[in-house]
């Protein structure tokens, strides 16, 4: 007789959200593997390759073949699969990757079946959609190709050294759940994104009739005329290029009404009323040139100021002020130099630190006359001399008081554009609609440092890279689905769970995170006893009573942990 331990964990509670979500057949529906694949269909391996990624935490296509078979006796069980010990290879998950990344068309139709899908079955809210970008950068050699998906660009990690791509995503309030993704070029820019991810938004939704929250980089006139013309609903920030400080500065500097209070929902149950900035609302007539028509709309411009982030730019305007004096004031003059170069040089630093409007320098030349004895020994009466000149330069550093007020006064302040009328937006809404755009950055940092590791990259070709990110998208809508759906339970309830969080088992929450929610299945494991064709296997000390509690508000049934050989080959335990 033959014992062996095998890892359970998570696999069959990923798996249930796999089903429950319609992956496998969606996949297959689109997907077409050629004549001679056999094994697992595209739908089961991309379910299993998924479900690898969110319990290894690595989408490294060489590790998946020794993870099957470490865990084969749990898979077959969790999804009634016979598998095989070549069904996982890294050559299969090549060749799986690069179909699905192939046509853009099929992924554009992949996501949109599989987001209405989730749409329906989970009961998503729609009112609200976000689109975002992010750069991914590899430390591939570059290659000649210019038209290639890995390219030279403006690198939000702060690498223009590496090659990169570029990752657009799409969710939905309140969790984030995303429900298109793409992926394109390094070098692209990402103002021309934003509309066409608009258009799938409602594409998929099935309507326009949602508020579409994106950054700044949505916000040109041409794009929000062509939504405003297609009946949909924006909410942007407008840029600080171009004419927008001048109109800020006219709007703040001069406010044509009263100002009031922004006041924010509280998060926690205790009810305070937090009071985060101050603004205004104006209605502006506007027209934009589309492609056959002039189109004309209104607009609510939303002044606003963040007291805490006109507090930071304060804090760094001075402390640059500060710095720069300090700079300045401790320039040495050099040998023989002219008032002119002295001073130029000061004025650079200004430039160097953007401080010319705020700082004036002022260089002073003082002369003095010094007598100078000529031939060797000590000087008498009647010794000869001569006078030289010598100069000393001095500088001096005068605050432009007036601008400094105008700077502090202006800090904080930022214009934010609507179509939604005043009746249906207030100034409130607009600003806790625009404080959760984090929800798209989340899903970005668990690509980049969480449990979806999209970095480092091992794929070079393109149409692999395109699916890998589209099955590391699934695997992203899987996490924000258990969220949903747990912290709706919880909410419905008016119920917490405690138990979640390390070296405080005490605390309580509403709002758990998936990543926590997981970790509390890391100690399940199967113990297989085999002997001859029999095989006994026992759940190592069943589930935990907070175990059962997290099925529970993951609308999940305790049956996925309970084991069902087939009768022919095998003994469950009692």
């Amino acid at each position: 007789m033959t014992q062996r331990i095998e890892r359970v964990d998570t696999i069959p509670l990923i798996n249930a959200m796999l089903v429950n979500m319609g992956v496998e057949k969606v996949i297959d529906n689109i997907f077409k593997p050629h004549g001679n694949w056999s094994g697992l269909s595209y739908g089961q391996l991309s379910v299993l390759f998924v479900t690898y990624v969110l319990h290894s935490l690595t989408h490294r296509l060489s590790g998946m073949e020794s993870w099957v078979m470490e865990h084969k006796t749990i898979i077959e069980q969790a999804t009634g699969w016979q598998l095989k010990d070549k069904d996982a290879t890294d050559d299969r998950l090549c060749i799986l990757v690069g179909d699905l990344g192939r046509d853009d068309e099929d992924i554009c139709e992949f996501q949109l079946q599989n987001s209405r899908g989730i749409i329906n079955g989970y009961r998503l809210p729609t009112d609200i959609a976000r689109y975002d970008t992010t750069s991914f950068n590899v430390c591939h050699q570059p290659e000649n190709s210019q038209n290639g998906l890995l390219q030279f660009g403006h690198s939000k990690n702060y690498r223009p050294d590496l090659l990169q791509y570029k990752q657009g995503m799409g969710v939905l309030d309140p969790a984030g759940v995303p429900i298109l993704s793409e992926t394109i070029p390094g070098n692209r820019a990402d103002d021309p994104c934003y509309l066409p991810a608009w258009r799938r938004l409602v594409k998929t939704i099935g309507n326009a009739d949602f508020l579409f929250v994106a950054d700044c980089k949505a916000a040109s006139l041409a794009t929000r005329a062509a939504i405003n013309h297609e009946k949909g609903y924006y909410l942007f920030p407008l840029p600080m290029t171009g004419d927008t400080p001048k109109h800020l500065k006219e709007l703040v500097l001069d406010p044509p009404t009263i100002l009031q209070d922004i006041v924010l929902e509280p998060k926690t149950g205790d009810g305070v009323v937090r009071i985060v900035g101050k603004g205004f609302a104006v209605d502006k007539q506007l027209e934009a040139q589309l492609e056959e028509e002039t189109h004309q709309l209104i607009e609510q411009w939303m002044i606003t100021r963040s007291d805490a982030h006109a507090d930071r730019q304060n804090r760094s305007f001075q402390g640059r002020l500060d710095r720069t004096i300090t700079k300045i004031l401790g320039l040495k003059p050099k040998t023989h130099e002219t008032v002119d170069s002295f001073q130029a040089r000061a004025e650079q630093i200004l430039q160097n630190h953007k401080l010319q409007d705020f700082l004036r320098i002022e260089v002073d030349e003082f002369v003095t006359l010094q007598k100078k004895y000529v031939g060797k020994g000590r000087p008498g009466p009647n010794t000869p001399f001569k006078t030289i000149e010598i100069r000393k330069l001095s500088i001096r550093v005068e605050r432009v008081e007036a601008a400094i007020d105008q700077f502090q006064r202006l800090a904080g302040w930022r214009i934010y554009v609507t179509n939604v009328p005043s009746e249906q937006m207030t100034l409130n809404q607009s600003t806790q609609y625009y404080r959760d755009e984090w929800l798209v950055e989340r899903g970005f940092h668990r690509f980049k440092g969480g449990n979806i590791p999209a970095l480092p990259l091992f794929l070079r070709i393109p149409e692999r890279i395109k699916g890998l990110m589209l099955l590391l998208t699934i695997a992203l809508q899987v996490l924000t689905l258990m969220e949903f759906v747990s912290r709706k339970e919880l909410a419905e309830t008016n119920e917490t769970i405690s138990g979640l969080v390390p070296g405080n088992p005490k605390m309580k929450t509403s709002r758990p995170t998936a990543e926590r929610l997981l970790n509390q299945f890391d100690n399940l494991n199967l113990l297989i006893e085999q002997k001859q064709k029999k095989i006994k296997a026992v759940m190592v000390g069943g589930l935990t009573e907070l175990q059962k509690r997290i099925l529970s508000i993951l609308c999940l049934p305790e049956d996925i942990y309970k084991l069902s050989f087939p009768q022919a080959k095998m003994k469950e335990a009692a």
